[in-house]
């Protein structure tokens, strides 16, 4: 394939705003279906090209799926399976680029630019006597280099989908011209929403299974296009991935015990219960799946730590009374624990640390009576964890219209996080849940961990082996196999690794619900994408020869050696089949 013309394609989307939610992440979408549309093969074939809406989403965005064949594609034969290269085309907000913020979509021309930026901080700082900081020096090292392009949206992932957009136009090619191709279908399916709350891939997996019998084809892998971050040599962003974290949001809302603030021990302040709980859970290596020293690239590679996501006190005014309650929301990535680990876990962190909490205050307390000669004493409460389905439960049955009108109010709101929150809360008054305690739930959106497994899907990772093992042969350099895409991605929706049990769980422990998947439809996949660093950041960059050279070199060898071994398992079973009918066959 030629690295100019994926280039090219990602310098054509890269220049296109689909900023998430914004007028521009919907217009993308027609964007790509008018370049593709302009393709000869899609000019004979119009109905492999299909746009449609995401589902139950306030926004207007849209899913786009295409489909080349090749011409081997009769029923029964390699053509009928399909490979699916996906990515999401929504990106960040450029507000981080500050004055840069006009040229952040046009990597070209913000090269000089963040150049010249750079050399006036590093000399700015130098009349100051300090130095311009590892990050900004390294950025300044690697665009120097010419290796990197910066940009918005190019990294994460405009680059992975055109590399996914020249295989399919190379396949398309070789198929109007009657070329043997990849004997088999590629399917390209680029989504919106990624970014936010993926509505573009929960979206499509309830379509694709419709679009893809309409197509005649079957899917036996997926590549997912996303970035991988690597702030050394490229090591271990070279890489393919097995897998990706799953992602828990779980929330706890402390819940206090109010009192006027010249009389602070009269009362418990969730400030100091949720502050305690903050402190004991942030980046807190030990907490969550239990890591083993790995090293980057093992097997053990453990997930990035837990991390505060929001933590509001709720009151939207003024009041010299302490707060009601206090709501505090984690990002937790795991690759073993699930939502019942997890939800115990946080329970048994936030009852660990409303005990610390009053204890320090029972200690004050005791220190402000002997400093004032008056005898001063919190309330002798036991503090409580108390699950969301149990605290509905409670509410329901002391007014149960009440908590129902929150509940569709918060079903409507565009602040997910604030109407969840906030019904929370509700559900605290009008069950009349007294403090000390704490309301465990999780927050949506909820990720599953994706993995391949050995005996499931060992032909997948056998071809996967082997075209790492052809790269280094054929001095393209070393590719590394990696378990776990350490950020979300959407491979948790195309193969999630687990069961309608966990699922049903997870959605009775949040107030909002959480959106169903579609039984029926998984697709074994892998994340084979670009790599560069600080992404969603002003510095974002690209490693251009990778991403522009051996990236789609690297997905053609992949996508034929599955389709490889594809052939061979279904000549295998038509033997068996054979046999089994005692007619003659393939020998």
């Amino acid at each position: 394939m030629n690295p100019a013309r994926t280039k090219e394609l990602a310098l054509a989307m890269a220049a296109f705003p689909s900023v998430t939610d914004s007028e521009g992440e919907t217009r993308f979408a027609f964007f790509l279906c008018d370049m593709l549309a302009g393709w000869p093969y899609f000019k004979a074939h119009p109905d492999r090209i299909m746009l449609v809406r995401t589902r139950d989403d306030p926004c207007e965005r849209y899913i786009i799926a295409a489909c080349v064949s090749s011409q081997s594609d009769i029923v029964g034969s390699a053509g009928d399976r399909a490979i699916i290269l996906t990515g999401h085309y929504d990106v960040v907000s450029v507000s981080s680029f500050g004055l840069l913020a006009p040229w952040a979509f046009d990597p070209p021309a913000l090269v000089p630019l963040l150049l010249e930026t750079l050399e006036r901080e590093r000399d700015l700082a130098a009349a100051r006597g300090e130095s311009l900081g590892d990050t900004a020096s390294r950025a300044l090292d690697d665009l120097r280099s010419g290796e990197f392009l910066p940009g918005r949206g190019l990294l994460d992932m405009k680059a992975g989908l055109a590399a996914g957009l020249a295989l399919l136009e190379d396949s398309a090619v070789k198929a109007m011209s009657g070329e043997s191709g990849t004997n088999g279908a590629l399917v390209f399916l680029a989504v919106p929403d990624e970014e936010g709350s993926s509505h573009g891939m929960l979206s499509a997996i309830h379509e694709m299974p419709g679009i893809l019998d309409g197509w005649g084809v079957e899917p036996v892998a997926a590549i997912n296009l996303d970035a991988a971050v690597d702030q050394g040599d490229g090591a271990a962003g070279r890489a393919v991935f097995l897998g990706s974290v799953g992602k828990l949001h779980p929330f706890a809302l402390f819940v206090g015990c109010p009192t006027h603030a010249g009389s602070p021990f009269d009362g418990i302040n969730p400030a100091l219960l949720a502050a305690e709980y903050a402190r004991n859970i942030e980046c807190a290596p030990d907490v969550f799946d239990q890591p083993r020293g790995a090293v980057s690239g093992s097997s053990h590679e453990p997930p990035s730590p837990p991390t505060i996501l929001y933590y509001r006190e709720l009151r939207d005014r003024y009041d010299v009374t302490t707060p009601d309650s206090v709501f505090v929301s984690v990002n937790v990535l795991t690759h073993r624990d699930g939502p019942a680990e997890v939800l115990d876990t946080v329970s048994r962190l936030a009852a660990a640390a409303m005990a610390s909490a009053m204890d320090r205050l029972r200690e004050r307390a005791v220190a402000f009576s002997q400093a004032s000669g008056r005898d001063f004493a919190i309330p002798d409460r036991s503090a409580l964890i108390v699950p969301w389905a149990g605290l509905e439960k409670k509410a329901l049955e002391a007014d149960g219209p009440a908590l129902e009108r929150a509940q569709a109010a918060a079903a409507t709101a565009t602040d997910r996080m604030a109407a969840l929150a906030a019904l929370a809360a509700e559900a605290v008054r009008i069950a009349g849940l007294e403090g000390p305690a704490a309301v465990i739930g999780l927050a949506p959106p909820y990720y599953p961990r994706a993995s391949l497994d050995m005996d499931r899907d060992g032909s997948l990772i056998a071809a996967v082996e082997s075209v790492v093992a052809s790269m280094a042969r054929d001095g393209l350099g070393d590719i590394v196999m990696r378990p776990f895409f350490p950020g979300i991605s959407d491979m948790s929706f195309l193969y999630p690794d687990d069961d309608e049990g966990t699922r049903l769980l997870a959605a009775a422990a949040c107030p909002l619900g959480l959106d169903p998947l579609p039984s029926g439809f998984a697709c074994p996949v892998v994340n084979i994408g670009p790599w560069g660093r600080e992404y969603h950041q002003r510095l974002e960059r690209m490693h251009a020869s990778y991403a522009f050279e051996t990236l789609p070199d690297l997905l053609e060898r992949v996508v034929t050696e599955i389709f490889k071994s594809a052939k061979q398992h279904w000549s295998r079973a038509i033997r068996k089949d054979c046999r089994r009918l005692g007619v003659g066959g393939l020998s």
